[in-house]
């Protein structure tokens, strides 16, 4: 495992954000096992993984049925999430388990479990970082709405998405989004960090670990080299904040229920409010 210590430049961010990464955009590409380290703080973890530890994993993500769709941040992408969801006021005003856990309970916990492994790697080179998110995450929400033994909630699957310049949004503050990647038959999808001057290979079944908050991102432009058989996949494990609010199951459909009656008995009287469609607090 190389040491790189490296210091964080101050960028014009309006020239990067929803741009496409280039190469051009760093001077150093990052090819092995590597930490990246500023003012003795480990920030980044690269790392390639044992394959016998990722066959399950990856005819997992190649099985799934893709959604095409816009993230929160106005990216578009081909995705899918998986483990658990929050309340959303318009389309689902419950907490559950996303619809892959549904429709392929099978495929969805191959995924989560992998969780563990990278939980493993996120304690073993963060860990104060690891404890942090792990005392916030037992301290605000319920085991239920958790990954196996880790302190993620939720994750996406990107099906060979060249992601713009982003910070991630949505996570809990101070911690770490970890990722895998597979790639095949493809060329570029590197992950370039402009503002540390670095970009990784993120080459076939590697890891890389990150506060995807705080440092900003891009995926440079993927070039297939196989019509057939070529393919990027991140799977990207995180918290959700908004899984603070999670009830008990139980208590979840009860309120939904309450919630559902409230509002149609205020478009019955048309005595409807703009509070009605709110999502309450517990």
């Amino acid at each position: 495992m190389q040491r790189i210590d490296i210091k964080k430049t101050e960028l014009d961010l309006s020239q990067y954000i929803k741009r496409s990464a280039v190469p051009s955009d760093y001077q150093t590409l990052i090819t092995g096992d590597t930490i990246v380290v500023e003012n003795n703080e480990p920030k980044i973890l690269y790392k390639k993984i044992d394959p016998n530890l990722t066959n399950e994993l990856r005819k997992a993500v190649m099985s799934i049925k893709y959604e095409k769709g816009t993230r929160t941040t106005g990216l578009k992408s081909e995705s899918r999430i998986f483990g658990y969801s929050p309340r959303n006021t318009i389309r689902k005003d419950y907490c559950s388990s996303t619809s892959l856990a549904y429709q392929d309970p099978g495929i969805n916990q191959v995924i989560c479990d992998f969780g563990e492994y990278l939980s493993s790697l996120y304690k073993e080179y963060f860990p104060e970082v690891f404890k942090n998110h792990s005392d916030v995450v037992s301290g605000k929400i319920l085991k239920e709405w958790r990954i196996g033994e880790t302190p993620f909630t939720s994750g996406i699957v990107n099906k060979n998405n060249p992601l713009k310049y982003h910070f991630d949004a949505g996570n809990i503050k101070n911690v770490l989004s970890n990722m895998v990647v597979f790639k095949n038959n493809t060329e570029g999808g590197y992950l370039a960090c402009p503002e540390y001057n670095i970009g990784f290979e993120v080459a076939d079944n590697t890891a890389i670990l990150f506060d995807g908050q705080k440092i900003l991102h891009g995926v440079t432009p993927i070039k297939k080299t196989n019509r057939d058989t070529s393919y990027r996949y991140s799977i990207v494990y995180y918290t959700l904040q908004q899984m603070w609010n999670c009830m008990p199951i139980n208590d979840e459909i009860a309120r939904a229920q309450k919630v559902r009656t409230k509002r149609e008995n205020g478009r019955a009287s048309g005595n409807i409010t703009m509070s009605d469609l709110q999502t309450d607090k517990p």
